[in-house]
């Protein structure tokens, strides 16, 4: 089942919250600063394909050797090694928030997983946290599906 992109981000940004209060307000406040990011961030959600940018854009940008943005693998190590988009870079989904500091906030962030919609959590914390991040939309099967290469 799809959801529409629109809720899909709108409801990881709700179940991001809590990754949040823990990045950000370890025990130091009640929380209101996350609401209040969580609030400017689905305000800010775009009319564009809502942070979706397709695989053949990520690809183009790869072969031009364009290096203005990172690619972020959040899958297992174990998934990263049976075959990842070369160049990436594998950080686990359940390690994001506490390796956050690795990330440059100077590039574009493309996150890419299996699903959508662990993606979108991520690209939800990250933009909450002033990360410039986007969904590689289908993931890994939608960057095989248009005949681009993993590397092992």
């Amino acid at each position: 089942m799809k959801l529409a992109p629109k809720l899909l981000i709108i409801a990881v940004a709700v179940m991001a919250v809590p990754a949040l209060m823990n990045a950000e307000c370890p025990g130091k406040c009640s929380g209101a600063c996350v609401m209040e990011k969580g609030d400017a961030f689905v305000k800010s959600v775009p009319e564009n394909m809502m942070f979706l940018m397709p695989s053949e854009k990520i690809a183009e940008m790869i072969d031009a050797g364009k290096m203005h943005f990172m690619v972020l693998d959040i899958r297992s190590p174990k998934s990263y090694s049976e075959g990842h988009i070369e160049g990436s870079v594998n950080i686990p989904l359940t390690t994001l928030v506490e390796k956050m500091n690795s990330i440059p906030k100077d590039k574009r962030i493309t996150v890419v997983c299996t699903i959508d919609t662990n993606s979108a959590f991520a690209v939800a914390v990250l933009r909450m946290n002033g990360y410039n991040a986007w969904v590689v939309e289908g993931g890994i099967p939608g960057w095989q599906n248009s005949g681009l290469p993993l590397v092992r």
